[in-house]
């Protein structure tokens, strides 16, 4: 029997256990390994922000799976050695054959001067739940929204997250009294679209008042108040924000890591420099050919990446090619 392991219970970790366990069986062992207990699907936090949906409904625990034959560890991942192929944990060693490193990211609100202080984490549960409390206890005033540096995951969230606040007013019919500003250091909404879907949601955003600030460089968050360069001060009665996204130190300090301190793979399979060892989802830098930028980070894309990767460790395990090549799918 081969052994897969899997890094990271998010979805890119869900989605290949579940896919290479149903295309091998019981010639492979398939093992997800988490400092975590729970799945939380962060692509429902705008609704969880808004009141829309409830904790309970986007978390699951991780041993559901192993309905699935699918073995659950939970352990916190602290070295990966890559001559070995092995895995060193807080419990031990856990040697491989196969495998996948879907870690995702870490939110560091500290490197953003006042940002733990006086901000909001609309990507973490948390604050997320904090927010949905401050918003109902809010009766007037300017909510600013900042995206604190690139690249961050889901980038249709912050727009998401807006419209969602303008309905939410709208409803409490206090929307007249709110002042909605979005601030990001793209230079237009989805910047990798085509240029009729950044200039759709400006209009989207302009047609419901909401102010939208672009190629922003945040310095740092004051009390009621975020700071740009060129010293431009932008006022705020609630400051949300989404913090720098950092890969987990396991991967920075790997001699996988690029400049940036992402995994470098192979655009087409996903592979990384290493043989059978593979990085899906937000750790993954996937470079766009022209640009040079990397592709976006989000769920829907660590679905398909996830999707391409486990059909071909189950190939490989048999002694077959890797026939399954990724297109930069999303939806």
């Amino acid at each position: 029997m081969k052994n897969t392991l899997i890094l990271g219970g998010g979805i890119g970790g869900i989605v290949a256990s579940n896919i290479l366990k149903k295309a091998a069986g019981n010639d492979m062992q398939v093992t997800v390994v988490d400092r975590e207990d729970d799945h939380r699907f962060a692509a429902s936090y705008p609704l969880l922000m808004t009141g829309q949906r409830k904790p309970e409904d986007v978390i699951r625990k991780l041993v559901r799976l192993e309905k699935k034959n699918i073995h659950i560890l939970k352990q916190e991942v602290k070295r990966i050695d890559l001559l070995k192929k092995q895995v060193s944990s807080d419990q031990g060693d856990l040697a491989y054959d196969y495998l996948i490193i879907a870690l995702g990211v870490e939110y560091h609100p500290e490197s953003v001067p006042g940002f733990e202080q006086y901000a909001l984490n609309a990507y973490d549960l948390n604050g997320v739940m904090n927010i949905y409390e401050r918003l109902n206890n809010f009766p007037s005033g300017q909510i600013v929204f900042f995206i604190s540096s690139l690249p961050y995951k889901c980038p249709p969230a912050p727009y998401e997250s807006m419209f969602l606040l303008d309905q939410f007013f709208q409803k409490k019919g206090i929307r007249h009294k709110i002042k909605l500003t979005l601030v990001t250091p793209d230079i237009s909404p989805e910047p990798l679209a085509k240029p009729q879907v950044g200039q759709s949601v400006r209009k989207m955003l302009a047609d419901r008042g909401i102010e939208l600030i672009t190629e922003a460089k945040v310095l740092r968050v004051e009390e009621k108040a975020l700071i740009l360069d060129h010293d431009t001060r932008i006022p705020a009665d609630l400051l949300l924000g989404i913090a720098p996204h950092w890969t987990p130190e396991v991967i920075r300090k790997s001699e996988m890591a690029d400049k940036s301190g992402f995994v470098r793979v192979d655009p087409d399979t996903l592979e990384t420099d290493y043989p059978a060892v593979y990085a899906i989802g937000d750790a993954a830098a996937v470079r766009l050919p022209v640009i040079g930028a990397y592709a976006p980070k989000a769920g829907v894309y660590a679905h398909y990446q996830a999707d391409i990767v486990a059909r071909n460790i189950s190939l490989l395990s048999k002694g077959e090619k890797q026939t399954h090549y990724y297109k930069g799918k999303g939806t």
